[in-house]
């Protein structure tokens, strides 16, 4: 209803405004429109709802909710959305639905558990600047990477990464995807292969190595495939000069180097096929007596002599790799077998 004016005619007790009952009447009117708009009927006001300084009161059975305002440095407008819902706050606990957020600041966020009673809490560290943290462009959904958490890296380029004790399977491949390197664990495995650098004229070392005290270190082809050394070989000798030493088993080229005649004894091989250089660059003869030995009891290097021999194990030993065995009565020969 539009709002009723009292005419009061154009001067006092002229006869031309309003008489006492029309004028009481718009009143009467006027005050029912009041009253229905403040949420009452006609006959009286609701006494849930009044207006104080401090803003629009609504009256609780316990406590009162006031609606205030706050003094702008413009004017304000305030538009509500055309729809049924709860006014979210700023200080309130509660569930946003269909919102977007344009450039948020959010502090400590926390994400419920697929049961809600537990919260996935983001924590963050002082930064000197702000950081740009860019997602990737994801063709289909994936999983965040954590720390500390057992996962499964596919399609990953890791840049100079330091690897501490990496469980690798299967193989490692190169930049064209093809096998380079394969891993065939063993059941129950105590030994292993060791690689070791080198600096400046040093020799990086390949070696067998783990919980046995004398492990090998094997290299082959496969099936019939053989090994191909691309270089030359060489092997660490171990020098002998005086008598009455043994000949160490993990040694392949033996030199002997004395100022006399001296003797040394060679104790039995590891290994059927394992190899023995010996050479004499002294200036006398050399005895060596075989712990088992096929050609007989023990052999002699003169000076400048060298000669190969090759273990047989038990009961043959080790044999000469010589195609003709020297007696002592040969001056020309530069080895020989005692009887």
């Amino acid at each position: 209803m539009a709002r009723q004016n009292i005419n009061r005619g154009t001067t006092a007790n002229d006869g031309t405004g309003d008489t006492l009952r029309t004028a009481t009447g718009k009143t009467n009117d006027n005050f029912v429109e009041l009253y229905t708009l403040l949420g009452g009927d006609s006959a009286q006001v609701t006494s849930k709802m009044s207006l104080a300084d401090s803003g629009l009161v609504y009256n609780g059975l316990t406590h009162n909710t006031v609606l205030g305002f706050i003094e702008g440095s413009a004017k304000v407008s305030i538009n509500l959305p055309g729809e049924s819902g709860t006014v979210a706050l700023t200080g309130g606990t509660q569930t946003l639905v269909n919102k977007t957020l344009t450039d948020p600041l959010l502090t400590l966020p926390q994400i419920n558990d697929t049961s809600a009673n537990h919260q996935y809490v983001f924590a963050v560290n002082e930064l000197t600047a702000d950081r740009t943290v860019t997602l990737p462009l994801l063709t289909g959904a994936d999983t965040f990477v954590f720390q500390a958490h057992a996962q499964t890296l596919t399609n990953k380029t890791l840049t100079a990464p330091v690897l501490t004790n990496p469980t690798i399977t299967g193989h490692i491949q190169d930049a064209n995807s093809a096998e380079l390197l394969e891993m065939d664990p063993s059941a129950s495995a105590v030994n292993h292969i060791k690689v070791s650098n080198a600096a400046a004229n040093g020799i990086p070392q390949l070696a067998g190595h783990g919980g046995d005290s004398d492990i090998g270190l094997g290299l082959s082809g496969k099936n019939g495939g053989l090994v191909h050394i691309q270089t030359g070989v060489r092997f660490k000798p171990e020098t002998i000069s005086s008598t009455g030493q043994a000949i160490p088993s993990t040694r392949s080229l033996i030199i002997f180097d004395a100022g006399g005649a001296i003797a040394a004894t060679m104790p039995n091989g590891t290994f059927v096929g394992e190899e023995k250089t010996l050479t004499n660059l002294g200036t006398g003869d050399v005895t060596i007596t075989p712990t088992l030995f096929k050609n007989g009891t023990s052999f002699t290097l003169r000076a400048k002599g060298a000669v190969k021999c090759m273990w047989f194990d038990d009961p043959d030993g080790w044999l000469l790799l010589s195609p003709k065995e020297y007696a002592s009565s040969d001056a020309a020969a530069l080895f020989f077998v005692t009887a």
